[in-house]
C-alpha cells in the first residue's frame, strides 16, 4: 500500500506542528523558500497564551479574544481552540519545554494587552518563538523530507482538486511534487507596508497562491499593525513586545506625558489596534513617542531579543526610552478554512497567518496566534491522517506554461503606496486612489520558467494589495483594525458579514458561527472605538 503524501508550504510553528504529528508511515514533505529558521514564527517575542493561572479560565480567555475581535470572531472555533490550546500548553509543560520559570520552579507567566489575567507562556525572556520552531524541528527531524531555498511557484490543480506543488530551486529549476494533500502555511504580507514585523521572506504567496487556486480568502481588511516597533531615524529594528508594557512599561512623549491616559480603561494594555490610533494620532501632531522602561529593573534579563535590538539600534537601554512607531504585524483574514483548517478547494489546507480561522475576528488578541499555529497544525494533520490516499496517477507534461503578471514598479513603490493609503487609518478616497493605481499599473506576463524569485513575490503582494484594498473600501464601517476616518463607528448591519473573494469575483457574506452577543458586543466596541 502507498504511503499518503503531503507537501507543506512553510516553516513556521503551523507548518512545524503539523509535520511532527505525522508517524513515519506518511511522506511529507517540508518545504521553505529560505532557510527553516526564515519564518514570523521565529520573531515571536510574547509567547502562548494560556488559561492556567489561579483564577483564570478559558472562559475568560474567551471573553477577552471576543472583546479584541470586537464581535467578529467565530464562537465555536475561538472556544475549541482556547480548549485544545490549554492541553498543548500542558503536553509541552509535560516535555519540560523550557518556558520561564522563576526561582520556586514556578512557571513566569506574562500579561499582554486586551488580557484580564497573566496568562502568557515565554520561553528565553522573549525568545519564545525561536524556541518552540528549534523545539518542533527535534520532534520532526527523523520523519519528514525538509526541503530549503525552494519556492512555491504554483498549486496544481486537477478537475478542481488540488494535487500538489509546482517549485522553483535557488538555480531557477522547476520541480513537480505531486500530493494527497498540500498545506499552505506561508506566513501573512507584512511586506507590503514600509515597517513591518515580518521575516523579509513572507511575501503574501499562500494567499495569492490559494487564490489563483480557485481557493476563497476573507477578512482582508484586517490587518493588525502592532503599536510598537523600534523606529529611529525612520528606520524599523524590530519588534518590542508589548510584554514590555506588561511588565511596568509605558508610553510616553518626549515630555514624559502618558499617551494613553484617558484614552482607554485598559491603558497602556488597549488592545493593539486602540494603541496603534494613539501612537499614530500623537505622531500626526508631530509628538513623539517612547516606551518608558525605566520601572523595569530587569529588563536585559526578561527581553534579552528585545535589549540586543536596542543596541543593534544605538539605543542605551539605560536612559529609560525607546523611540517606537506602528507597523504591520498580523493579518487576522486569509484563506478561509474550516475547523480543521481545510479551504474550499479540495485537497488543499491552510494553518497559520495564511489562514483565517475565525479565531481572531476583527482584531488578534495578542499571544492567540501561536496558539493557533500548535492548534491548527495538529487538527489539520488529524484530519488529513482520516482521509484515505487520492488514488490517481499523475502525468506530468513537459510543457510549462504557468503565467504569472509581474508590475513594473519597484516594491519599494508598492509598499509607500500601502503604507501610505491602508495602514492604520483609511478613507474612501484615498482607498480609491490607491485602487485605481493598483489596477492600472502596466505589467509583464512572464513564464513561471523564465520569472525570477523577487518578481514572483512581487506578482504575490500586487495580488494580496488589490483584494485586500477591495474589501478595506467595501467595508463602510470602523471595527477593530479596520479602521474608517469617513465610517468611525461599527455599524451592526456589518455584523457577522464577510467579504469573501475568489478568481470568480467578490461577494459579501453573513456567515454562521460569527459570535452574535449583541448587547455584550455593542458595549465592548464602543469602549474600542474613538474619533
Amino acid at each position: 500500500m502507498s504511503k499518503k503524501t503531503i507537501a507543506v508550504i512553510g516553516s513556521g510553528a503551523a507548518a512545524l506542528s503539523l509535520a511532527s504529528a505525522f508517524p513515519p508511515s506518511y511522506e511529507v514533505t517540508v518545504i521553505t523558500k529560505k532557510s527553516v529558521k526564515n519564518s514570523n514564527s521565529v520573531y515571536a517575542q510574547g509567547g502562548i497564551a494560556a488559561a492556567y493561572a489561579k483564577g483564570d479560565s478559558i472562559e475568560a480567555h474567551l471573553e477577552d479574544t471576543l472583546y479584541a475581535g470586537c464581535g467578529h470572531n467565530d464562537l465555536g472555533i475561538a472556544a475549541d481552540v482556547l480548549h485544545d490550546g490549554k492541553i498543548m500548553i500542558q503536553s509541552l509543560l509535560e516535555s519540560e519545554f523550557p518556558f520561564d520559570r522563576n526561582e520556586q520552579g514556578d512557571v513566569c507567566l506574562g500579561r499582554e494587552g486586551a488580557h484580564s489575567y497573566n496568562r502568557i507562556f515565554h520561553a528565553g525572556g522573549d525568545a519564545t518563538g525561536r524556541l518552540l520552531v528549534d523545539y518542533l524541528l527535534k520532534q520532526i527531524d527523523s520523519k519528514i523530507e525538509l526541503i530549503e531555498h525552494e519556492t512555491a511557484a504554483d498549486l496544481l490543480v486537477e478537475n478542481g482538486r488540488c494535487i500538489g506543488v509546482m517549485t522553483k530551486d535557488s538555480q531557477g529549476q522547476i520541480k513537480v511534487r505531486h500530493a494527497d494533500e498540500v498545506v499552505l502555511a506561508a506566513g501573512g504580507c507584512g511586506s507590503l507596508f514600509l515597517h513591518h514585523t515580518n521575516d523579509s521572506s513572507v511575501t503574501g504567496d499562500g494567499l495569492s497562491l490559494a487564490y489563483r487556486a480557485g481557493a476563497e480568502l476573507t477578512d482582508l481588511e484586517f490587518t493588525q499593525f502592532h503599536p510598537t516597533l523600534l523606529v529611529k531615524n525612520g528606520v524599523s529594528y524590530g519588534l518590542v513586545s508589548e510584554a514590555v508594557r506588561g511588565e511596568g512599561g509605558c508610553l510616553v512623549d518626549e515630555n514624559g506625558r502618558r499617551v494613553m491616559a484617558g484614552r482607554h480603561p485598559l491603558g497602556d494594555l488597549a488592545p493593539r489596534d486602540i494603541v496603534s490610533r494613539v501612537i499614530h494620532e500623537e505622531m500626526a501632531k508631530g509628538n513623539r513617542v517612547y516606551i518608558d522602561c525605566s520601572a523595569i529593573s530587569y529588563f536585559e534579563a526578561r527581553f534579552p531579543t528585545i535589549t540586543a535590538i536596542c543596541e543593534k539600534a544605538g539605543v542605551d537601554i539605560k536612559s529609560g526610552k525607546i523611540p517606537i512607531a506602528p507597523g504591520m504585524h498580523f493579518l487576522m483574514g486569509g484563506v478561509l478554512v474550516n475547523c480543521w483548517g481545510e479551504t474550499t478547494v479540495p485537497g488543499l489546507y491552510a494553518i497559520g497567518e495564511t489562514a483565517c480561522t475565525g479565531l481572531h475576528g476583527a482584531n488578534r488578541l495578542a499571544s492567540n496566534s501561536l496558539l493557533e499555529a500548535l492548534v491548527f497544525g495538529k487538527r489539520a494533520a488529524e484530519h488529513i491522517m482520516q482521509k484515505p490516499v487520492y488514488n490517481r496517477q499523475y502525468q506530468t507534461s513537459s510543457e510549462i506554461s504557468v503565467i504569472y503578471k509581474v508590475p513594473n514598479i519597484e516594491v519599494y513603490e508598492l509598499q509607500s503606496r500601502m503604507t501610505s493609503h491602508m495602514s492604520i487609518l483609511r478613507e474612501q478616497g484615498s482607498l480609491i486612489e490607491l485602487s485605481n493605481w493598483l489596477h492600472m499599473l502596466s505589467n509583464q506576463e512572464m513564464n513561471v520558467k523564465d520569472i525570477t524569485i523577487p518578481q514572483l513575490e512581487l506578482s504575490h503582494l500586487w495580488q494580496a494589495a488589490k483584494l485586500m484594498t477591495s474589501s478595506a473600501l467595501l467595508r463602510e464601517e470602523s471595527r477593530g483594525a479596520h479602521f474608517r476616518t469617513d465610517f468611525p463607528q461599527a455599524d451592526v448591519r456589518w455584523q457577522g458579514r464577510q467579504i469573501v473573494h475568489t478568481k470568480k469575483g467578490t461577494k459579501i457574506r453573513k456567515k454562521e458561527g460569527i459570535w452574535k452577543n449583541e448587547s455584550f458586543t455593542a458595549k465592548k466596541i464602543a469602549e474600542s472605538l474613538f474619533s
